[in-house]
């Protein structure tokens, strides 16, 4: 995928402008294939071009964007107009260049396939199918996209890199007196880390482990928590770890810094430079390079993830290169946010012989309706059952409910299963004492 020819072009139609300004481009193109129960009905291709622009004039930002190489310049003069009628502010700032760490997230073998998904798709089925008790689906989707991003500025900086991605995504309806859908999904930049048949037999097995579900009366008592939901529990957590967040008071962890904020064996790392994994990047949304950071050490606060802006309201010499960029401008949030531990890692198995009484969560509820700054929460649950090491049966109509702090707090031991959801990864979480709700 080229580089260097779009980087000339934005630099050849540049207006002279007596500000400081930055261009942030994407340019994307997607190949993606839907269908159901052994059929396809879409097929398509889509392509996108996105170009953001910053101008920062007297500490006062202007922001714009637009759809067009040919725009840029227009778009560049509407953000000088807006700049020079904002407030001034003394942490904006535009990055210096950097010094960049080259990583995998390009995979030649995805651009040999892109019109052979169809296959794929089918393999991901026949993986669903295998269990007799599946009857349906009700959705099977893969996507396949070839990214190129980069970033100019006016203090010299110059950085583009190409990316691919793949995703797989499918729901599996499981029939046997009553019904019941499980799913799986996963993320990846490149071919030979993906595996559709095995993606296809995990959404069957979760629908089949959630039939003939029976109501539960109310008991405290461990949640053992599937990857899957422990990455969800995570993602409330790298909230928390923003420094924007920190800022504006929206964060658990307040008042935290160096403090004990979890178990003692728990570590959150945020690493961009994992090879091949789906949020590695050589560079942020800023042309920050990206690295690795504890963030969370045996559990006690260490850090935060930080942007530009950030980074230098918080009185630090740099980003950590954790600025993201929307369409309304720059944030923060995680490249690769993983938790790790300590301890000793369990089987899956070992993992339910710990339990006494207690359920197995394979898919929560309303995760967003918890609140970001108690951390209080109150989520349905899918899941199962567990006495003395033994599932026993599907639940029907349960709630967990307690405090995200509590949750990473009490762990008492984790999975050697750690899988990556995107950019989210987590172990399988053994918890104690949540309330249990029929």
């Amino acid at each position: 995928m080229p580089q260097q020819p779009i980087l000339n072009e934005i630099f050849r139609i540049i207006p002279q402008l007596n500000a400081e300004w930055e261009v942030y481009f994407l340019r994307k193109k997607s190949f993606s294939v839907e269908g159901k129960d052994f059929t396809y009905d879409k097929n398509k291709v889509s392509s996108k071009d996105f170009f953001s622009i910053r101008v920062l004039k007297d500490n006062k930002l202007g922001f714009s964007s637009c759809s067009e190489l040919e725009k840029i310049p227009e778009a560049l003069n509407h953000a000088l107009m807006l700049a020079e009628n904002s407030d001034s502010d003394e942490f904006l700032k535009l990055p210096e260049p950097d010094e960049i760490t080259p990583i995998k997230v390009f995979d030649e073998e995805l651009d040999k396939v892109k019109h052979n998904l169809i296959d794929f798709l089918m393999e991901m089925q026949k993986g669903a199918f295998s269990d007799k008790r599946i009857k349906k689906l009700r959705n099977a989707e893969i996507n396949v996209s070839f990214e190129e991003k980069g970033i100019v500025n006016s203090k010299g900086l110059s950085l583009s890199n190409p990316f691919t991605s793949i995703t797989a995504h499918i729901i599996a309806i499981a029939e046997d007196k009553d019904s019941q859908m499980g799913w799986a999904y996963r993320a990846e930049r490149f071919l030979k880390n993906i595996n559709f048949q095995d993606i296809g037999k995990e959404a069957s097995k979760r629908a089949i482990m959630l039939l003939n579900g029976e109501k539960i009366k109310s008991f405290k008592g461990y949640v053992l928590l599937d990857s899957a939901v422990a990455a969800e529990f995570l993602e409330l957590i790298a909230q928390s770890l923003s420094a924007e967040n920190f800022l504006l008071g929206k964060s658990i962890f307040i008042n935290k810094m160096n403090h004990s904020v979890m178990d003692e064996n728990i570590n959150i790392i945020d690493n961009g430079l994992l090879p091949e994994k789906f949020g590695s990047t050589p560079f942020d949304g800023e042309g920050v390079s990206t690295k690795n950071k504890i963030l969370i050490e045996r559990g006690v606060l260490k850090g935060l993830m930080h942007n530009c802006y950030t980074a230098k309201r918080a009185g630090l010499n740099r980003s950590t290169g954790n600025g993201i960029r929307t369409d309304r401008g720059i944030t923060v949030g995680p490249t690769n946010l993983y938790l790790d531990t300590s301890e000793n890692k369990y089987s899956f198995n070992d993992l339910l012989n710990f339990i006494d009484k207690g359920v197995y969560v394979l898919d929560v509820m309303g995760m967003h309706t918890a609140n970001p700054v108690s951390g209080d929460f109150s989520v349905g649950i899918a899941g199962v059952y567990v006495e003395k090491g033994e599932i026993k049966y599907s639940l029907k109509e349960a709630v967990i409910s307690g405090n995200i702090g509590d949750v990473f707090n009490n762990i008492k031991a984790t999975g050697n299963d750690l899988t990556f959801y995107g950019n989210i990864g987590s172990p399988t979480l053994l918890v104690e004492g949540i309330d249990i709700s029929g």
